[in-house]
C-alpha cells in the first residue's frame, strides 16, 4: 500500500509539472493570437488577460489525457531509471499491483476531469466569451448577424439579441397551423422570464386568414414556452463549453421539435468520454515502461508519449468530424478511439511478462 501511493505521488508530480509546462506554452499561443484583435472595440490589454485566465480550465480540460500520458511516462521512467521499479519487482511487487497504483492516478484524474469540465469549465468560459464579445461590439447582448431561430412545435421564433441577464430583445413568433399555414405574427420589443413564463413587452400582433389580417397592439401578454434563458445559452455558446445536464435538456427540446440533435448528443458523449480517456492515458505507461521502452532513455520515453498523445488528439477529434459527416452514431463516434487505445494498451500489457 506504501509502494502504491508512493507510484501515485511520483506519477501525479510528474503529471501536474507536464500539465503546468503545456498550459503555459498553450497560453502563450493563445496569448499572441488575441494580439491580433487588441485594439478591437474597447478590447484592451487587460480585456486579454481576463479572457486567457478564464479560458485555462478549458484549456486545462483539453490538455489533461496528454498530460496525463506523458506524467505518467516520466514518472514510471524516473521510477525505472533509478531501478526503483527493478527493486520493487525484486521484493515480490507485480506488474499487476503497479499497474493498480497507475489506476488510482486514473481515478484521481477522472475526477478532476469531472470537476472541471462539469462545474468549472461551463462558468468561466461562457465569462470569458461574454467579456471578449463586450470588449470588442461594445453590446452585452449575445448577437449574431441574423439572430437566433428556434422551433417550439408549430411556433418559429426569432430573437435579435439575448442579454446576460436572460431577457430577449426583438422578439418575433410566427406561427403556424396544422396546414403548415401561417396564421399569428407576433413581435414584441422585449421578453422576459418570470414564474416559468414568458413576459412579452410592447407586442404587436397580426392575425391571418384567407380574407384580412388584423393587427393587435397590446401593452404586456403571456408567451408559453419550452424555452428558458438558461437553454438558450446552449444556443450561444458551443455545445463543448457546456454541462452535460444543459446538453440533455437541449437534446430533449431539440427531439420534441423534431431537429437534428447529432451535434449535440456527439458533445454529451466527448464529455461522458473525456474523463475515461485520460485514465486510459495513464494506463498506456505501464506497457510502455515494462514493455518496449524499458531499456529507453528517458527522452525516448517522452517523444513516444507525445506521439501517442498527439496521435490519440488527432484520431479522436478527425473520427468525431467524420461521424458527423457520415452519421455515425454519437456515442460510437466519441468513444471507439478510447477504446481502441485501450485495447491496443491491454494487449501490450499482456506480453509483459
Amino acid at each position: 500500500m506504501i509502494l502504491q501511493r508512493y507510484i501515485s505521488k511520483t506519477i501525479l508530480s510528474s503529471t501536474a509539472l507536464v500539465l503546468v509546462v503545456l498550459l503555459a506554452l498553450y497560453t502563450f499561443m493563445d496569448f499572441i493570437t488575441e494580439l491580433d484583435d487588441l485594439g478591437k472595440g474597447e478590447y484592451q490589454l487587460s480585456n486579454i488577460l481576463a479572457y486567457l485566465a478564464l479560458s485555462m480550465p478549458k484549456r486545462i480540460y483539453e490538455l489533461l489525457p496528454v498530460a496525463a500520458l506523458l506524467g505518467s511516462v516520466i514518472g514510471l521512467g524516473t521510477l525505472a531509471s533509478q531501478s526503483e521499479l527493478v527493486a520493487m519487482r525484486a521484493a515480490g511487487v507485480s506488474v499487476k499491483d503497479i499497474s493498480k497504483a497507475v489506476l488510482m492516478v486514473a481515478a484521481i484524474l477522472m475526477v478532476i476531469a469531472l470537476l472541471i469540465g462539469e462545474v468549472m469549465r461551463p462558468v468561466t468560459e461562457q465569462r470569458a466569451l461574454q467579456i471578449q464579445t463586450a470588449a470588442q461590439t461594445g453590446t452585452e447582448g449575445s448577437q449574431s448577424q441574423y439572430g437566433f431561430w428556434t422551433r417550439d412545435g408549430n411556433h418559429f421564433n426569432h430573437i435579435q439579441r439575448i442579454h446576460r441577464d436572460g431577457r430577449f430583445e426583438g422578439i418575433k413568433i410566427y406561427e403556424f397551423d396544422s396546414n403548415h399555414r401561417l396564421r399569428v405574427v407576433t413581435q414584441a420589443k422585449e421578453a422576459r422570464y418570470q414564474d416559468n413564463d414568458w413576459l412579452l413587452l410592447e407586442v404587436v400582433q397580426s392575425f391571418l386568414d384567407e380574407n384580412e389580417v388584423e393587427v393587435r397592439t397590446v401593452e404586456r401578454a403571456k408567451w408559453r414556452s419550452r424555452l428558458n434563458p438558461g437553454m438558450l445559452n446552449v444556443v450561444i455558446v458551443p455545445p463543448e463549453f457546456l454541462p452535460v445536464w444543459s446538453l440533455v435538456e437541449y437534446v430533449s427540446y431539440l427531439k420534441t421539435n423534431h431537429q437534428s440533435v447529432s451535434q449535440y448528443q456527439l458533445a454529451f458523449w466527448s464529455k461522458i468520454m473525456m474523463p475515461v480517456s485520460s485514465a486510459v492515458m495513464v494506463f498506456l505507461a505501464v506497457p510502455f515502461i515494462f514493455g518496449p521502452l524499458r531499456s529507453t532513455p528517458i527522452g525516448g520515453r517522452i517523444l513516444v508519449g507525445v506521439l501517442v498523445g498527439i496521435g490519440f488528439h488527432l484520431f479522436n477529434q478527425s473520427f468525431q468530424h467524420m461521424g458527423l459527416v457520415f452519421g455515425v452514431l454519437p456515442w460510437l463516434a466519441a468513444s471507439l478511439p478510447t477504446f481502441v487505445f485501450a485495447g491496443i494498451g491491454i494487449y501490450m500489457l499482456r506480453r509483459v511478462r
